[in-house]
C-alpha cells in the first residue's frame, strides 16, 4: 500500500513538472442495426464533434484518443441489452490495454442497453455518457454512480408541465389516445411508446384526482383515412373534455384534428393536448401539412389544439455541422445519409454529447485530470448548463438532462403554431410568452371540465323529471281552481238577479236552487 501511494505521488509530481495531462481514451459503444442508432448513422456525429473540438483546442485535447466498439445484428432494445454482456468482454479488454489512461464510455443505446452497460461501468469505475436513454432509474446514483444521461426529450418535465396545465384549469376528465408504433425502426415510435406509458403511469396512478379513459389507435391507419378516427373521438366525447394525443407523425395528427372538426368537437367544448418529440425539419411542422382536407378545416381545428414539446435544435446554426456530418458519412463510411437520418434530433444528440465531454476534459488541469475516476468525473456534469452550437444543455443534480417545455397554440393571424408559454423545469412554473395563452376558440375562457348536464345528460334527467311533475301539478291545480271560480261566479250572478235564495248566504247551495240553475233556460249574459 505504501509503495502504491509512493508511486502515485511520484506520478503526480511528474505531471506537475512536465505539465502533460493524463491521456483520455473515449470508447463509443454501438450495438444493433436500428437505422437511426446504428454505427454508420451515429458515428459521423461523434466524428465531426471530435474533429471540431480538437481543431479549436489542439493543445488542451492533444492527449485525447477514441475508438468504437460495434456489434451488429440486434434490432430491438431488449435484444441489444441481451448482447451487452458479450460486448462488455470486448470493452474490458480495451480498458486493460488503456489501463494508464482515463477511459470514458459513450453509448447511443436505448435505456435497457445503458442500464446493463451501466452496471459494468460501475464495477470498472468508468464514466458512461448515454446519448438518448431516458429511463429514470439511471438517476439512481447508488446503482449507476458513473452514468450521465443526455436525452433531448425530457418526458418527466413534459409530464410535469402538462399536469401543471391540467391543474391550472381544473381539468380532470382526460382521454389518453395512443397510437401504437413499431418503435424498433422509428425513434418517433419509441418516443411516443414511452410517453404513453409515462402518462398512463402518472395519471392512472391518481384515480382519486383524474378520470382517465385510455384508447389505442391502430398504427396501420393510412394517412387520409379520416373515418378511422371517428369511433375513438366519439368515445372520448362521452367521457372527457381533455383529449391527449400521442400520435407519432404530424400528418396523422392533422388528419385526427380535421376529423374532430367535422364531428363538431373543435368549437370550444373540448381541448386537445399533443405532446411532441423534438421536431425534425424533414417532417415539416404541423401547420405546414397540406394534404387530406382543406386548409380552412385544419386552421379551425388547430384552434383547439395545444402542442407540448421540449426545445428543438437550432437547425439554422447547425447548417455547417450538418454538412460536415453528411460529408464524413460519405467519405469515411461510404453512406449517403438521407435527410431523415441527418436532420434528426438523435444525430444532434451525438454531436452534443461528444462536444460537452471534450469541454469538460479541456477545463481540467493536468493534476485534476490525474485525480479523476468514474464517480468524480460524473460530478463535473451535475447542476451545470453547457452551450454547444445546437441549444443549451442542462444536466440536473441526478445526472440526467433536464429540459424546459414549450407550450404552443395556433395563431389565426400568422397561420402558425406559436409558443404561448414556457414551462421552466428548474423553477417548476410557467412563463407566458404570448397573448395566445389566454385565447380560446368560441369561449371567453378555457373549456369546462364537465358538461352541465353530464356527457349524456345523465345529471339533468332526474331534475327534469321532477320539474315536469311540479309543472303538471301546478297546471292541474290552477285548472281546478279556475273551474271552481267560474262555477261560483255563475251561481252568484244568476241567483242575485232572479231573487232566489234571498236572505241566504250566496254559497248555501240547496238542491231546489241547484235544480233551478240546471233547468233555467232564460240565461242572461254574464
Amino acid at each position: 500500500m505504501v509503495r502504491q501511494i509512493g508511486l502515485r505521488t511520484l506520478l503526480i509530481f511528474a505531471v506537475l513538472r512536465t505539465g502533460f495531462s493524463k491521456a483520455v481514451h473515449v470508447i463509443t459503444v454501438i450495438v444493433g442495426e436500428n437505422p437511426l442508432l446504428s454505427y454508420v448513422t451515429q458515428s459521423p456525429g461523434y466524428d465531426v464533434a471530435f474533429s471540431r473540438a480538437v481543431g479549436l483546442f489542439p493543445d488542451a485535447l492533444q492527449n485525447v484518443t477514441r475508438q468504437t466498439v460495434y456489434r451488429p445484428g440486434a434490432l430491438s432494445c431488449s435484444e441489444a441489452a441481451e448482447i451487452m454482456p458479450f460486448v462488455a468482454v470486448q470493452i474490458s479488454n480495451i480498458l486493460d490495454e488503456h489501463r494508464f489512461d482515463f477511459n470514458v464510455l459513450i453509448s447511443p443505446g436505448c435505456s435497457l442497453e445503458v442500464m446493463t452497460l451501466g452496471d459494468y461501468a460501475r464495477e470498472w469505475n468508468v464514466p458512461l455518457l448515454a446519448t438518448i436513454a431516458i429511463d429514470q432509474s439511471l438517476t439512481n446514483a447508488q446503482r449507476y454512480p458513473t452514468v450521465v444521461a443526455f436525452p433531448s426529450s425530457d418526458q418527466v418535465t413534459m409530464i410535469q408541465a402538462i399536469i401543471s396545465l391540467l391543474d391550472r384549469f381544473s381539468w380532470t376528465t382526460i382521454s389518453l389516445i395512443c397510437m401504437d408504433q413499431n418503435w424498433k425502426v422509428s425513434d418517433g415510435g419509441l418516443y411516443y411508446f414511452t410517453a404513453c406509458r409515462g402518462f398512463l403511469t402518472v395519471l392512472g396512478g391518481q384515480k382519486d384526482k383524474y378520470n382517465l379513459n385510455v384508447q389505442h389507435l391502430d398504427p396501420k391507419v393510412k394517412e387520409g383515412d379520416l373515418d378511422a378516427y371517428s369511433g375513438v373521438l366519439r368515445n372520448a366525447a362521452t367521457q372527457s373534455r381533455v383529449i391527449m394525443l400521442l400520435i407519432p407523425t404530424n400528418s396523422k395528427l392533422r388528419d385526427f384534428m380535421i376529423n374532430a372538426e367535422r364531428l363538431g368537437m373543435t368549437e370550444g367544448d373540448f381541448i386537445f393536448i399533443a405532446p411532441r418529440s423534438p421536431m425534425v425539419p424533414t417532417e415539416s411542422t404541423l401547420d405546414q401539412q397540406s394534404r387530406n382536407g382543406s386548409s380552412r378545416a385544419a386552421d379551425s381545428a388547430f384552434q383547439s389544439l395545444i402542442l407540448v414539446n421540449n426545445p428543438t435544435p437550432n437547425w439554422a446554426a447547425l447548417s455547417g455541422v450538418l454538412q460536415s456530418i453528411r460529408n464524413t458519412s460519405e467519405v469515411r463510411y461510404n453512406k449517403t445519409l438521407t435527410n431523415f437520418e441527418m436532420l434528426n434530433d438523435l444525430t444532434i444528440s451525438a454531436f452534443e454529447v461528444m462536444t460537452i465531454l471534450l469541454q469538460v476534459v479541456r477545463d481540467l488541469s493536468p493534476l485534476e485530470m490525474e485525480m479523476q475516476n468514474g464517480i468524480t468525473f460524473r460530478q463535473l456534469f451535475l447542476n451545470r448548463t453547457f452551450n454547444p452550437l445546437s441549444r443549451p444543455v442542462y444536466i440536473g443534480p441526478k445526472g440526467m438532462r433536464i429540459c424546459d417545455v414549450h407550450i404552443s397554440k395556433f395563431n389565426v393571424t400568422s397561420g402558425l403554431m406559436e409558443v404561448s408559454e414556457e414551462y421552466l423545469s428548474v423553477a417548476g412554473n410557467s412563463v407566458r410568452t404570448h397573448a395566445l395563452s389566454t385565447v380560446w376558440r368560441g369561449r371567453n375562457g378555457p373549456p369546462v371540465n364537465r358538461p352541465f348536464c353530464g356527457y349524456t345528460g345523465e345529471l339533468c334527467l332526474g331534475g327534469l323529471a321532477k320539474t315536469a311533475v311540479i309543472i303538471l301539478a301546478v297546471s292541474i291545480s290552477t285548472a281546478l281552481l279556475a273551474t271552481l271560480a267560474i262555477f261560483i261566479a255563475m251561481y252568484h250572478c244568476i241567483f242575485k238577479r232572479s231573487g232566489h235564495g234571498a236572505g241566504r248566504p250566496w254559497w248555501d247551495l240547496r238542491p231546489d236552487l241547484l235544480f233551478v240553475i240546471l233547468k233555467t233556460t232564460d240565461w242572461e249574459s254574464l
